[in-house]
């Protein structure tokens, strides 16, 4: 039996569209019938990520390079997706750098660079948020799904201060916008197999004179009840499920995707 999941000619934006969950949220929404536009900061992936969904999709999907945060560039990435499907119904948000940039002890800790975080994603997020919301009101009919992370419920970084404010921004904005049709909820993925945490698993395995194999099973084996990374796509499916019709009775949540991570401290 196929689901209908309600996504035929509805408008999604997706910021950090290019690599990752942001990606395979894209690839995902595309098949369900949905018209996608991506944003990220890289041009020239973005062009070839859009190029490879339309080609494996069949799906309408366009690139509109974006910084989130530049609050003209997100007005901008907004009247495009307006401009070209004629309006806005979904935003994933999910352009952050993966863990956050200030992870070390206080006394290391860069004031600039947490600034980059909040800038990025909390910021970032609220720039995207408020740019969308007057098009679904417009419609009667939205879904805003925010990216947050682990570290809003452990005390693994300092940027995980950044995930924490986004939990309540996401149930204030709930409560705001829920009588217009809008439902808005919140994620937080374990670890999960994307191109960055690839390549972080990498460099950590290179310094430590050890293998990826064994950075993976301490970093998301042995701490989760799953023993395992996360695949992108399982992380993509609850936000599509939450984009779609069957989600509409969910709102203001805080849901973890981690696979068990037993060290997580839930809110």
């Amino acid at each position: 039996m196929n689901l209908d999941l309600g996504l035929d000619g509805k408008v999604a934006v997706i910021t950090g569209g290019g690599v990752g969950i942001g990606k395979e949220t894209a690839r995902k929404l595309l098949l369900a019938g949905a018209k996608v536009v991506i944003a990220a900061r890289t041009a020239s992936k973005l062009e070839a990520a859009a190029e490879e969904l339309r080609a494996s999709t069949g799906g309408e999907i366009i690139a509109v390079p974006t910084d989130t945060t530049s609050k003209a560039s997100v007005e901008a990435l907004v009247a495009a997706a307006v401009e070209k499907f004629g309006a806005v119904h979904i935003l994933v948000n999910c352009a952050a750098a993966p863990g956050g940039l200030v992870r070390n002890a206080i006394e290391l800790a860069d004031e600039d660079a947490l600034m980059l975080d909040l800038n990025t994603k909390l910021f970032g997020y609220f720039r995207t948020a408020k740019a969308c919301v007057p098009h679904m009101r417009k419609a009667g009919w939205g879904r805003i799904v925010n990216v947050g992370g682990l570290t809003a419920r452990c005390t693994e970084a300092l940027s995980g201060m950044r995930n924490t404010a986004l939990v309540h921004f996401t149930k204030t904005l709930s409560d705001e916008v829920g009588k217009d049709g809008i439902t808005v909820n919140i994620i937080h993925p374990g670890v999960t197999r994307t191109e960055h945490i690839e390549e972080w698993f990498a460099e950590m395995a290179a310094e430590e004179g050890t293998t990826v194999d064994a950075i993976v099973k301490r970093e998301a084996g042995d701490p989760a009840a799953l023993k395992r990374m996360l695949e992108v796509e399982e992380v993509a499916d609850p936000i599509v499920f939450l984009c779609s019709k069957l989600g509409s009775g969910i709102t203001g949540e805080s849901i973890a995707v981690d696979g068990g991570l037993s060290r997580a401290v839930f809110l």
